[in-house]
């Protein structure tokens, strides 16, 4: 995907993260932050499916007027919490990423990057629902499949200095299938077994370190 058209995504799934009020004061964004924070819980408690705006906005300690008064609805609450989880998930990796000196950090860098995730989303369960949901909603799915191409591209571009010019391109496409991979590995690797789900996650991580011994220059 060409510059251009990664703005025009990025664009587009900006318009779908809007808040219907922009926040200016302490108390109007501490408020967005209770509803969210509830709406994760409930996620977490009954899955999104059975979570309703009326319940957010009892829970949260308002009238529902004040949720739709920042949120037009629950698909807009969604997006936003991804929106901050991936967040999240961009600065711990971009920690990781920059430790990243020679050609024999790229395996570590790819099995810290696999780790990371499948521990975040061990200790907040919630955050799988939220990720079935983005990708089951067809308004949104357009997010994680963008979420993944940043990712890819993070990881692309700290990796880029050991890679042959020529092989970039299918490194990038290559990255960015693993990436998006990672998210289907890990909701089964959590759903079987601890011990099973372990070994899932190492032979993941060893198939990573074959694909890139094809691009990498040691």
């Amino acid at each position: 995907m060409d510059a251009s058209s990664q703005m025009v995504e990025r664009r587009d799934i900006g318009a779908q993260l809007a808040l219907r009020r922009i926040p200016k004061q302490e108390r109007s964004r501490e408020r967005i932050d209770e509803i969210l924070k509830v709406a994760m819980d409930l996620i977490g408690q009954k899955g999104i499916d059975a979570v309703t705006m009326k319940e957010i906005a009892g829970r949260s300690g308002g009238p529902i007027a004040s949720v739709y008064q920042y949120f037009p609805n629950k698909t807009a609450i969604i997006a936003t919490l991804y929106d901050r989880y991936i967040g999240q998930m961009r600065n711990m990796l971009a920690e990781g990423l920059s430790r990243i000196a020679g050609p024999s950090d790229i395996s570590e860098a790819s099995d810290m990057m696999v780790d990371l995730y499948t521990s975040f989303v061990r200790s907040h369960p919630p955050v799988q629902d939220l990720i079935n949901a983005i990708q089951a909603d067809k308004a949104l799915a357009d997010i994680d499949i963008s979420e993944a191409r940043q990712i890819s591209e993070m990881f692309c571009q700290a990796a880029a200095p050991f890679v042959p010019e020529n092989l970039r391109e299918e490194f990038q496409r290559t990255a960015f299938v693993m990436c998006h991979l990672t998210v289907s590995m890990v909701r089964l690797a959590i759903k079987v077994p601890e011990r099973e789900g372990a070994q899932i996650v190492s032979d993941f991580k060893a198939s990573i370190h074959q694909q890139l011994k094809r691009f990498v220059v040691c």
